[in-house]
C-alpha cells in the first residue's frame, strides 16, 4: 500500500508540475496573435514602400530623358548667349 501511494504522490507532483508547465506555454502562445497581426502589417508596409520604390524605378528613364532635354536646351540657350555677346 506504501508503494502506491508513493505513486499517486509522484503522479500528484508529476501533474502539478505539468500544470505550471501549461500554464507557462499557455501565456506564451497568448501573444501570438497581436505578433503576427504586428508581423502582418509590418510587411504590407515594406510592400508598399517596394511597390513604390518600384514605380519609382520605372519612372526613372523617363525622367533621365526630360532631364537631358532641359540641360540640352540649356546648353544650346547658353551657347547662344554667348555668341551674341562675342
Amino acid at each position: 500500500m506504501a508503494g502506491l501511494e508513493q505513486r499517486v504522490s509522484t503522479l500528484e507532483r508529476e501533474m502539478s508540475s505539468l500544470k505550471a508547465r501549461v500554464a507557462v506555454n499557455e501565456e506564451d502562445v497568448k501573444g501570438l496573435p497581436d505578433l503576427i497581426r504586428t508581423e502582418a502589417r509590418f510587411t504590407n508596409s515594406q510592400i508598399a514602400r517596394l511597390s513604390h520604390d518600384v514605380t519609382e524605378l520605372r519612372d526613372l528613364p523617363a525622367k533621365f530623358d526630360a532631364l537631358h532635354r532641359v540641360v540640352a536646351e540649356l546648353v544650346v540657350e547658353i551657347l547662344a548667349d554667348r555668341d551674341k555677346k562675342h
